[in-house]
């Protein structure tokens, strides 16, 4: 992988990890494209965590509030039992997300060179914001939000490790078709996103070290992550004000027109 590649794949990472237009359906069609005909899943790894730490800054109060609110486990001030509730939650919708990458992990590896499965699913991301643009809506936070929403909202995360299935996109747009408020769908998505990077990036690091498939030259991978956290966090503004200012069916549009057009150069 030449320097170039890996700071297109960087840049393109950063702004599709959060938007929601799937990052996973992106990378591998561009690297498709970019001559790259096996899957990178280490670099991908690597992009991932640079946007994990885009994340932890982004949404650095929650973290706190969490860690302090365990931290006085005992006190019952309801800020600090939201707080803790808002943890809970956050395990509880790892579980599908664990469940899914330990039992069918190398099926779905295989899948990240399938170029016409990632322009499929992204067909489906598209769908998926359009009409939970569109869902009846109740405004429901931290306080009403319960198991049934949180498990949904987690199998809607462990989709999405299909390419072409968008985390944010399906994440909350599970939120929304249940009612969930668009601010707490917001948050709560990327919070719940923090253990499943966590885990992938073991996983995967463990698996390199062991087949000793570390890269050799290490610029392509430190530009690409650069790249790849600063965009990222441009990417959570522009997709909170979207989101709040009812502008997702802008990216469904836009999944609907990629998909497609990498639908027809494929069968073509």
């Amino acid at each position: 992988m030449t320097l170039v590649q890996g700071t297109i794949l960087g840049l393109l990472q950063g702004l599709t990890e959060f938007l929601p237009v799937s990052s996973s359906g992106h990378l591998v069609i561009v690297q498709h494209y970019l001559g790259l005909k096996h899957p990178l899943l280490l670099f991908n790894i690597v992009l991932h965590t640079a946007t994990l730490a885009a994340v932890l800054f982004y949404f650095r109060q929650d973290i706190i509030g969490i860690v302090v609110s365990l931290a006085r486990f005992t006190q019952k001030e309801p800020q600090q039992i939201l707080q803790r509730k808002l943890f809970y939650l956050i395990l509880l919708g790892s579980v599908p997300i664990a469940l899914v990458g330990g039992l069918f992990r190398g099926i779905v590896e295989n899948l990240f060179a399938n170029v016409p499965l990632a322009s499929l699913l992204l067909l489906v991301t598209g769908t998926l914001l359009w009409t939970s643009e569109r869902a009846r809506r109740s405004n429901k936070g931290i306080e009403k939000v319960g198991i049934v929403d949180t498990l949904l909202i987690g199998v809607m995360q462990a989709a999405a490790i299909l390419p072409g299935i968008s985390r944010s996109g399906a994440t909350i747009s599970a939120g929304l078709f249940r009612g969930v408020s668009k601010e707490f769908a917001f948050r709560y998505s990327f919070l719940l996103s923090i253990p499943a990077i966590l885990g992938a990036l073991f996983i995967e690091t463990k698996r390199a070290v062991l087949e000793q498939s570390l890269p050799g030259e290490p610029l392509p991978w430190l530009t690409g992550a650069i790249a790849a956290f600063l965009v990222g966090l441009f990417s959570l503004v522009v997709l909170k004000k979207a989101l709040l200012g009812r502008r997702l069916s802008w990216f469904s549009y836009y999944c609907w027109a990629l998909g497609g057009v990498s639908l027809l150069f494929v069968l073509i």
